[in-house]
């Protein structure tokens, strides 16, 4: 038998033993999917916990549901921060999308001394990566979404950045000579990790000392130059394969 269709909420959707559906899903659970009242699905609040609800009423405007139980997931260690170096075009979108599969935490865009690209709608961008977020998150099942921070200059970001202890600092970089498999199999334990990826062109020297001295490794990932894109998509598959 498979299972309800599944559907995102905000915690302030949840109502005691009942749960509002509203805004774009409404029309796709009725006309699209042409569910009725005595139907379930599963929705998920965003921070982890799922509810199998059951349809009790439909109009234009919401879905009215009863909650029938739910359930907690567990926490996925470790927790990853992304720090992208803003590349060109829609390139960010793609990122966005493939980081949230690949089950990073929180996203954040940074102007490097190399991005290209000028910065004059970011309260829109936010709202679409945000939205891209959720959508990834709903198709690759994840119970959460990645928060996605404002955008921020990497030299902020890097001397305003306190992490927690134990935290990892990851810094792929061409000339950087630790192997990350290296640097990720002598923490076997570690809960959070923060990367930085360089836009294209990658990070200046200035950059790199910078992060360094911040306590970021500047790790090798192999004799290849990777695309910005290319770099994030396998920083996280490595990150992954490791800690799975």
């Amino acid at each position: 038998m498979s299972k309800p269709p599944r559907f995102f909420i905000s915690p302030g959707q949840v109502s005691g033993p009942d749960i509002t559906i509203t805004d774009e899903d409404v029309r796709h659970i009725a006309t699209v999917l042409r569910m009725k009242t005595g139907d379930q699905l599963l929705l998920c609040d965003g921070r982890g916990t799922e509810y199998t609800v059951k349809i009790s009423d439909i109009n234009k405007s919401a879905i009215k549901t009863n909650i029938l139980g739910q359930t907690k997931s567990v926490i996925r260690y470790p927790l990853i921060t992304l720090g992208q170096g803003l590349p060109k075009s829609d390139k960010m979108d793609w990122i966005v999308q493939k980081a949230t599969e690949l089950g990073t935490a929180s996203i954040v865009a940074l102007i490097t001394e190399r991005t290209i690209v000028k910065v004059k709608d970011e309260e829109k961008r936010l709202v679409r990566w945000r939205r891209i977020c959720r959508e990834a998150a709903m198709q690759s099942n994840r119970a959460d979404i990645p928060t996605v921070e404002g955008i921020q200059t990497f030299k902020d970001y890097v001397q305003t950045l306190h992490p927690r202890p134990g935290t990892l600092l990851l810094l792929p970089w061409e000339e950087g000579t630790e192997p990350i498999k290296g640097v990720l199999r002598a923490r076997p334990e570690v809960k959070n990790i923060v990367i930085l990826i360089g836009p294209e062109g990658g990070f200046s020297a200035a950059e790199a000392a910078l992060a360094k001295d911040k306590g970021f490794h500047a790790v090798s990932l192999g004799p290849n130059i990777l695309r910005t894109e290319t770099a994030t998509v396998a920083v996280l598959g490595i990150i992954g394969y490791e800690y799975s």
